[in-house]
């Protein structure tokens, strides 16, 4: 019985390999090169590309390959290909000359585990909906006069790092400054968006900045599956379930918070009050001349 279950398992991994190795074929050998103009690429080997010339920093791989394939080259990462930039002249001609030519962004291992999946700004294919919040984040979100009002908040945060790294030395204890930085950013961002702290409280801001967390660890993991090509459809690690009930997790959260901050708003807002960015998507949201309608999943996307 063993013998008969290791055969069908060398059956089954033979096939693998032979589907792979014709996959390779077809898009080396049997594609027209004429058809397109690419960037310099270093040589690939069979099935995994690239992989063999990177290393553990990846930034230091990139480096080392571009002194000798030019600031743009392509690589090859398993079954997906990808084009790497390594200078800021080639940088801004992506990001600001061609800006409208690399708007739309490709979909990664981990969207199709995405609840929100097509309301997420950053991996909105270029149109109404991506010009319509690159406006706004510009405009309104994350505007300069808006940036102003939170000045406060950033001064108020800085203190509280300073008195905890005061403590510290007071105490005699050993201070992790990169955990003390990530609470400052985590605070700031957290009562910039929904006006309330969530490193050290007990409360939904905590929570979901845990789950955010989850999410972009367990995303990052999912989309290393990209190099697998058609079997990243198998969930063979657990982790896209995992996604989906942290995802659940963090909409419930929000919800919550959403409606408190609707409710707020019901009451109305005080002469010169400060709207954080929740208050501004929920006006934009409840707007019925808004320009493009948001829906509560846009803005939960959004956020996270």
């Amino acid at each position: 019985m063993a013998t008969a279950d290791m055969f069908y398992y060398l059956l089954f991994l033979l096939w693998c390999v032979t589907a792979l190795l014709v996959h390779f074929f077809i898009k080396t050998f049997l594609k027209s090169r004429s058809q397109n103009n690419l960037p310099p690429s270093p040589p690939a080997l069979p099935v995994i590309g690239h992989l063999h010339l990177i290393g553990p920093v990846l930034a230091k791989s990139f480096q080392t390959l571009a002194t000798r394939y030019g600031p743009l080259m392509q690589i090859r990462l398993g079954a997906s290909t990808c084009v790497v930039a390594s200078n800021a002249v080639v940088a801004k001609e992506i990001f600001k000359t061609h800006d409208l030519n690399f708007s739309s962004r490709p979909e990664f291992g981990s969207s199709e585990y995405f609840i929100y999946r097509g309301s997420r700004f950053v991996t909105a294919q270029y149109g109404d909906y991506w010009r319509f919040m690159k406006k706004l984040c510009m405009t309104r979100l994350l505007s300069v006069p808006q940036l102003d009002k939170f000045t406060d908040v950033l001064d108020e945060e800085k203190v509280k790092l300073v008195e905890s790294v005061m403590g510290c030395a007071t105490e005699g204890k050993l201070c992790d400054l990169n955990c003390e930085f990530t609470a400052l950013t985590n605070n700031t961002i957290c009562r910039m968006t929904m006006s309330t702290r969530c490193s050290g409280s007990d409360n939904d801001a905590d929570q979901i900045e845990r789950l955010v967390k989850t999410c972009l660890q367990l995303a990052g993991k999912l989309s290393l599956g990209d190099i697998l090509g058609p079997f990243r459809i198998f969930d063979f690690s657990g982790n896209g379930k995992k996604l989906v009930g942290a995802l659940h997790t963090y909409d419930r959260l929000v919800e919550r918070v959403l409606q408190e901050h609707e409710e707020k708003a019901e009451k109305g807002f005080e002469e010169g009050e400060r709207k954080d960015l929740m208050d501004i998507l929920l006006e934009i949201y409840n707007d019925p001349a808004a320009e493009i309608k948001l829906s509560k999943n846009d803005i939960k996307s959004f956020l996270l």
